[in-house]
């Protein structure tokens, strides 16, 4: 049928048909464009999941930390998503000591019949923040009274699927502060008040001990060198925790704002367990205003997307004006879930004689899922570096450019899950930020370049793929060393671990460690691909242990790689930074178990930094002689440490020269389990490290007068 239009008429609907037309591939590629969502999964990834019910009283691994010569480890009670954080005393060989357990935070808070709860509940010092939507915020207590209409709603509300209001606010607070009355009541049984710490990384902050000699800081730290040591650690029950590290008692405790509309969900008797404050923190001495103060940044993991920080400069002082900020997808929609680690650092703001100025920047990447569908999402999969200013006054709002930076990184395929890692940090004389280093989920190693502040130079290193041209993803920190002749190693490993399905083996795919070099020449020297590394290969000796060969790093060669041995069968990968040691770097990767529900294992490598072959560590020794390459352990790791066993200092050469040898135990410490892999001898150098004669010294000095 033909419908017949006036002239006029007939030509606009040809121009809207037009329009249209146009307008069709557009709106496809917008509805098409965001990359695939990461599951952030909140249980123990690497331990065994068969058990259908575990059994009451069943403990799950969680996250651990070497700190003071003691371990601190934060495990699970499967059966009720229960917390434990425990002090252990070590023996000097790394083992745990006869009677280890010096304190269990959760069992103090909770209490037990005829031992009440220190602190009892209402006498918690817990906090919280009334964040406007622009990012101005005001500390309060976390009671009742003190929250603002909008939280008192969202407490009111019964959890999905209900999601109405109940007017059970008030004793959600109480339930939530630690109130034990309504148990098995309205609201779910506790074994331990304290809630689970599965991905949150214990932070050890002691009296100041940074090395500014201003006169500033040196006053900061003579006021501050008898502060009593406290370990802040993130848990799931909505809290950082604030623990005193001498007797595991809470002193101070902050739920993010952030969290709040999903803080009901936690007295449900139908809760099922889920990410709350699970991120990495991490602490600093900045100056803010003028004045030295002692901060801690945490990340929220896959409670929330954003960060936040804290003045914990005075343990006896938290209170609601503790809270410093908080940052979120709300204030900029590039922001995602963070779950590494953020870091701290000194910026030049502005340069050139007595004018040269600094500020202290929060340093975080966007991390995973800013292109959720959540409300606030950045749709097109790109990543992003943040600096967020940590004086920052709390009754200021966010403002890109002024108090907050962004520089965006592109995505590679828009078909694959995107994500920036947390970057590694390089400082020029003044301890001013000079580079960061950041790997993406999509293989991108990227460098950003602060000599031109503000203006930042965002550039692509290398991109890691396997033989066969995959994307290899980069989720942990690089770490940097050093090379010979200038500029940076840039050393990480790849492969990832958000949800139990990665460990499926369907999913397997090969991985490697890289050592990239990056020269620092103008314009970047970028690394094309493997063909400009050089190649060291790994076959086993033995199942326990590997051989790893290669050729001497050749002129014009721009770094090394391996390749974990059969990765694309065992599902071998590097989901954790290690640490550089002497020379070497030293790392865990992760062995998944036969079945994706099997407990995890992991192997230690120990590499040199330049060239990743096991030899030519003049600084490091190995106790027993063979290279530790590949050393299975009978279970993953998250943390490899080095427990200080023994100091040597040789007599002075003719040139005032010493050699101090440190020894350190090899200890992998797992679910509140310390296994000793091995011994390393480290050999420093001391004194006066070098002299030559200045024949004409005088001539020299009077030049200067």
């Amino acid at each position: 049928m033909q419908i017949a239009m006036p002239g006029r008429g007939r030509v606009w609907s040809w121009v809207l048909i037009a329009l249209l037309l146009m307008l069709l591939p557009m709106l496809a590629a917008g509805v098409h464009a965001a990359p695939p969502l990461i599951n952030i999964g909140s249980e123990p990834l690497t331990a065994a999941c068969r058990a259908a019910t575990p059994a009451a009283g069943t403990r799950m691994g969680g996250t651990s930390s070497l700190a003071v010569g003691d371990l601190f480890s934060a495990t699970l009670d499967a059966s009720d998503s229960g917390g434990h954080f425990e002090r252990i005393s070590l023996t000097a060989t790394g083992a745990p000591s006869a009677g280890a357990v010096l304190w269990d935070a959760g069992t103090i808070l909770t209490g037990a019949p005829g031992r009440a709860p220190v602190p009892e509940p209402d006498a918690r010092r817990l906090y919280t923040s009334i964040v406007q939507a622009d990012g101005r915020s005001a500390g309060v207590p976390f009671a009742w009274p003190a929250l603002s209409a909008a939280q008192q709603a969202m407490l009111d509300q019964a959890p999905p699927p209900h999601a109405t209001s109940d007017g059970l606010g008030a004793r959600r607070v109480a339930y939530l502060r630690g109130d034990r009355s309504d148990e098995g009541a309205i609201f779910r049984r506790r074994g331990s008040v304290l809630g689970d710490a599965i991905n949150s990384t214990p932070v050890l902050v002691g009296p100041p001990a940074g090395a500014a000699l201003d006169a500033g800081y040196l006053a900061f730290r003579e006021r501050n060198k008898a502060r009593p040591p406290m370990i802040y650690l993130g848990a799931n029950d909505g809290m950082l925790h604030g623990f005193d590290a001498a007797s595991g008692i809470e002193r101070y405790a902050y739920l993010p704002d952030a969290l709040m509309p999903a803080l009901n969900r936690l007295p449900s008797p139908s809760y099922a367990h889920r990410a709350y404050v699970d991120g990495p923190a991490i602490s600093g001495d900045v100056l803010i205003a003028g004045n030295w103060r002692t901060v801690l940044v945490s990340a929220m993991g896959g409670g929330a997307q954003g960060l936040f920080a804290l003045d914990v400069t005075d343990p006896e002082a938290l209170n609601e004006a503790s809270a410093l900020w908080e940052f979120t997808d709300r204030d900029d929609p590039m922001m995602g879930n963070l779950t590494t680690l953020p870091q701290i650092a000194k910026v030049h703001t502005s340069r050139g004689g007595d004018a040269t100025s600094y500020r202290y920047f929060a340093v975080a990447s966007s991390g995973l899922n800013n292109y959720a569908s959540d409300g606030h999402s950045s749709r097109a999969g790109k990543g992003a570096l943040f600096l967020l200013a940590l004086d920052k006054p709390r009754d200021a709002p966010w403002k890109l450019n002024a108090n907050y930076y962004r520089w965006t990184t592109p995505i590679s395929d828009s078909a694959m899950a995107n994500g920036l890692s947390a970057p590694a940090l390089t400082f020029d004389r003044d301890g001013a930020l000079s580079y960061a280093y950041a790997g993406d989920l999509q293989g991108n190693l990227w460098r950003f370049d602060f000599a031109g502040w503000p203006s930042v130079a965002v550039q692509a290193l290398f991109t890691a793929r396997d033989a066969d041209g995959r994307r290899q993803p980069i989720a942990q920190r690089p770490m940097l060393a050093y090379a010979t002749g200038g500029g940076y190693m840039v050393l990480f490993g790849t492969g990832m671990l958000f949800d139990r399905s990665d460990l499926a083996a369907g999913g397997f795919a090969t991985q490697s460690f890289y050592g990239i070099h990056d020269s620092l020449s103008v314009p970047m020297d970028v690394v094309a691909g493997r063909r400009q590394l050089t190649e060291r290969v790994l076959d086993a000796s033995s199942a326990d242990l590997f051989n790893l060969s290669g050729a001497a790093i050749a002129p014009g060669s721009k770094g090394w790689y391996v390749d974990f041995l059969r990765s694309s069968h065992t599902g071998e990968r590097s989901i954790g930074s290690g640490t550089l040691l002497g020379g070497a770097v030293i790392f865990n990767s992760l062995l998944p178990g036969t079945d994706k529900c099997d407990a995890s294992r992991s192997r230690t490598y120990v590499l040199n930094a330049l060239s990743g072959l096991p030899e030519g560590l003049s600084a490091v020794s190995i106790d027993p002689a063979a290279p530790i390459v590949g050393l299975l352990q009978p279970a993953y790791s998250t943390l490899l440490s080095f427990v200080p066993q023994l100091t040597t200092r040789s007599a002075p050469d003719p040139t005032g020269q010493v050699m101090v040898t440190k020894d350190y135990a090899v200890a992998n410490v797992s679910a509140g389990t310390v296994a000793v892999a091995g011994s390393i001898k480290v050999r420093l150098r001391s004194g006066r490290l070098s002299w030559r004669e200045v024949a004409n010294w005088r001539e020299l000095h009077e030049a200067i007068k």
